[in-house]
């Protein structure tokens, strides 16, 4: 197979990412996970899930910063191993199916992984399961902009499966959650690709931005 016909590693696997972006690989950093953390009014001993949680960054900031029992979930062992040699407690699976009982969580985080997911709508479903009666989905993710589009032959990296920002939205509350706070916080992305161009690599190949979402499930008791 040729270097051109070989596919190629996903963006967050790339050496530049991680020299731009730092361990959370993603825009902001920390900035928006401690946000949401303190939005949702996150106290000692609550139990978080990060999703798609990697070699564990947010899963060890939540712990650390917050007091919280926080675990991580992910499906790529490669990732999981690297958190478990950190001694952070994390388990292996896929946001569609997370093994992890119903109703058990305060808060369930999503931090730049939702469009990356092949089954979107039924991630969010599953997030509803495992979260408690007024628990919080703290969402952070690219979006696409109007009429962007890869062109032909063009990688769009991980802007592959971003949704429009209304979409995500729509998504987001048929799954059954109301949304609390939505802000667009595309400037960390622009500076985020700014810094991967000056690590040697090249940014997702089609115009998005990026916003954050926290949405709470509805109170059954009040329902």
């Amino acid at each position: 197979m040729t270097d051109a016909a070989r596919p190629r590693e996903p963006h967050w696997r790339q050496p530049y990412m991680k020299a731009a972006a730092g361990e959370t690989l993603r825009p902001g950093g920390f900035m928006l996970t401690d946000r949401a953390a303190e939005l949702a009014g996150l106290a000692p001993g609550a139990r978080v899930l990060d999703t798609g949680c990697g070699t564990g960054a947010t899963v060890r900031r939540l712990r650390s910063r917050f007091g919280v029992f926080a675990v991580g979930a992910d499906a790529d062992m490669g990732q999981l191993a690297a958190a478990r040699e950190k001694s952070l407690p994390v388990l292996c699976a896929d946001g569609e199916r997370l093994a992890v009982a119903s109703g058990s969580m305060d808060m369930v985080f999503c931090e730049c992984v939702l469009s990356l997911l092949p089954h979107s709508r039924k991630a969010l479903m599953e997030f509803l399961r495992v979260l408690r009666s007024g628990g919080y989905l703290a969402l952070s993710d690219l979006y696409a902009l109007s009429g962007a589009s890869c062109g032909s032959g063009q990688s769009c990296g991980c802007a592959q499966g971003a949704f429009g920002a209304g979409l995500l939205e729509d998504m987001v509350r048929e799954a059954g959650f109301e949304i609390v706070v939505r802000e667009d916080h595309s400037r960390l992305l622009k500076e985020l690709a700014a810094r991967i161009v000056l690590a040697g690599g090249s940014p997702c190949g089609t115009p998005s931005g990026y916003v954050f979402i926290l949405a709470r499930k509805k109170d059954d008791r009040h329902a």
